[in-house]
């Protein structure tokens, strides 16, 4: 579903353990896909509308927005509604 010959596709991972997401960054970035980060909800959200990643993983426990409330701002928004997404929880 995500693969596209044309592009390299874009992971957005929205977590705030640093080490975590720095694991899930290299092993996305050695397997050949662009990754951004966000350590935070309210980031997190802003990134995913502005960049438009093809799919997002996204932390339930986060400071200033959980994983939740992105969920459902991403979900109304018009420009991001259709961004695949997937809950992550420690």
């Amino acid at each position: 579903m995500l693969k596209n010959l044309d592009k390299q596709i874009h992971v957005l991972i929205v977590e705030d353990d640093i080490f975590l997401a720095e694991i899930y960054q290299k092993k996305f970035e050695m397997e050949g896909f662009k990754v951004s980060a966000a350590n935070n909800g309210e980031r997190g959200l802003a990134d995913a509308i502005k960049k438009k990643p093809d799919i997002i993983l996204l932390d339930i426990l986060l400071p200033k927005l959980d994983g939740f409330a992105v969920l459902e701002a991403l979900k109304k928004d018009q420009t991001a509604k259709d961004i695949p997404v997937l809950l992550l929880t420690n």
